[in-house]
């Protein structure tokens, strides 16, 4: 059995109504609504409105003249469903919610798989971690690279300077720009060897196991 315990909730995004009329498909009224839009019964379609969303209906009238043809396609509808998962051993929680996307076809409603996603579990989303913190560590090294070769060409630079200019110098100036030059060089060898202790270290991190589908794990 899988590690974590799974509980799911389904809540329907449509409510039925308390009297005993069964509601009208959703498929027929959002038909209805788009027909009388874009006919202009803007009246007609005000009643297939929810009434807190009244105010945005001048706005869709006006795109919809511009509108030549409309296909409301499948009907569909969304149920709001909650996963819960459950670690027995250290009793850790964690609940997510994500929509249920079902489709009418052929008269029945079906789940759509492919518009529905289960959150991904804790050990994908460590996985996605790792390896977000993997691009992390490249874009760093590349750019601590960079950095080297631009304070190389500037201490290059500087010696070259002090070279021309030190009989023209003062003794207190020449003696500034030679521990500047000792201060870049101190820099360049910290930031080598920081970056030689990284890879050593990324070369020495144990590697996790992989999940074993035998003892269930890694599975949902």
């Amino acid at each position: 059995m899988s590690k974590y315990r799974i509980l799911f909730v389904a809540l329907a995004a449509l409510t039925l109504p308390a009297c005993n009329q069964a509601a009208e498909d959703p498929k027929a009224v959002a038909d209805r609504y788009w027909q009388n839009l874009q006919a202009g019964n803007i009246s007609e379609a005000e009643k297939l409105v929810t009434i807190n969303s009244r105010q945005a209906l001048p706005a869709q009238a006006e795109r919809m003249a511009s509108i030549t043809q409309l296909d409301n396609g499948e009907a569909r509808t969304i149920v709001s469903t909650s996963i819960t998962r459950t670690n027995p051993d250290t009793d850790y929680r964690q609940t997510e919610s994500f929509d249920t996307v079902l489709v009418l076809q052929q008269g029945e409603w079906k789940v759509d798989l492919n518009s529905t996603h289960i959150p991904p579990s804790p050990t994908e989303r460590e996985e996605e971690l790792q390896q977000l913190k993997q691009e992390l560590s490249e874009s760093m090294q590349e750019n601590i690279e960079s950095m080297d070769d631009a304070m190389t060409q500037g201490m290059e630079m500087l010696n070259e300077a002090l070279e021309e200019g030190s009989k023209e110098m003062g003794d207190s100036l020449l003696h500034m720009m030679n521990e500047l030059n000792r201060s870049m060089q101190d820099a360049v060898e910290k930031m080598k060897e920081r970056r030689e202790q990284q890879m050593q270290q990324q070369q020495e991190s144990p590697q996790a196991p992989q999940p074993d589908p035998r003892k269930g794990e890694g599975m949902i």
